[in-house]
């Protein structure tokens, strides 16, 4: 039992560094609704504090899938490798839906079809998010808006957004969380809207890569 979970350990350590490599060479050329190294954390976490088998077992199947997801092969993370290797993400959602671990597939299967853009499916999975993890919470609620913004409701968009930011205050996300509602107030013609976020991406990310970029939507010129 203790050589399988060293082997298992390994196999979780590996990925890790792998989805940091992975999104250090392609961080400016792929767009996430959620960034695959904050996935692999979180997965790392519950499996290591998990004393449930089916968590153990949805876990191990997210970690097998996820290298799939990684490459942008969406339609085989759906639905899992020729060779049955590795069960697809709807199967993962199926089958272990009410885990951490399930919960955390959802998220994934709903970037799938938000990649591919199927909105509705991508809307209903993201919307379907129950789990207890803040990161993939807000998450959720980035996804929510990502599909109003894609469908033109910018309102929503902006809202959801912001309330992607709101989770937690340790998301490190959340100042791209303002700058996308920012965008979309943007789209609305909200000058006061834009102004309030602007300012607070400014006074509490002071450091943040978006600051640069917030002239682009200023309404006042």
């Amino acid at each position: 039992m203790k050589v399988k979970k060293h082997q298992q350990d390994d196999k979780i350590a590996a990925l890790y560094y792998q989805a940091v490599d992975y999104f250090e060479k392609n961080k400016n050329k792929v767009y996430w609704v959620i960034t695959g190294v904050v996935v692999v954390i979180a997965v790392i976490f519950i499996y290591f504090k998990s004393q449930n088998a089916k968590e153990v077992e949805a876990s191990d199947a997210l970690v097998k899938i996820q290298t799939i997801y990684f490459g942008g092969n969406y339609q085989q993370a759906m639905n899992g490798d020729s060779l049955g290797i590795a069960k697809g993400l709807i199967y993962i959602v199926d089958n272990y839906g009410s885990t951490q671990s399930g919960q955390i597939a959802k998220i994934l299967l709903a970037n799938c079809y938000y990649s591919s853009n199927d909105f509705d499916n991508a809307l209903k999975y993201y919307k379907d998010f129950s789990g207890k993890n803040e990161i993939m919470k807000a998450a959720s609620l980035s996804g929510i808006a990502s599909v109003n913004e894609a469908k033109g409701d910018f309102k929503e968009a902006a809202g959801n957004y912001e309330k992607a930011s709101r989770v937690s205050k340790d998301i490190l996300n959340n100042d791209e969380y303002l700058y996308n509602a920012m965008r979309n107030y943007f789209n609305l013609k909200d000058t006061e809207s834009v102004k309030k976020i602007s300012k607070q991406i400014k006074e509490n990310y002071p450091k943040s890569k978006f600051i640069a970029q917030l002239n682009r939507y200023d309404l006042t010129n």
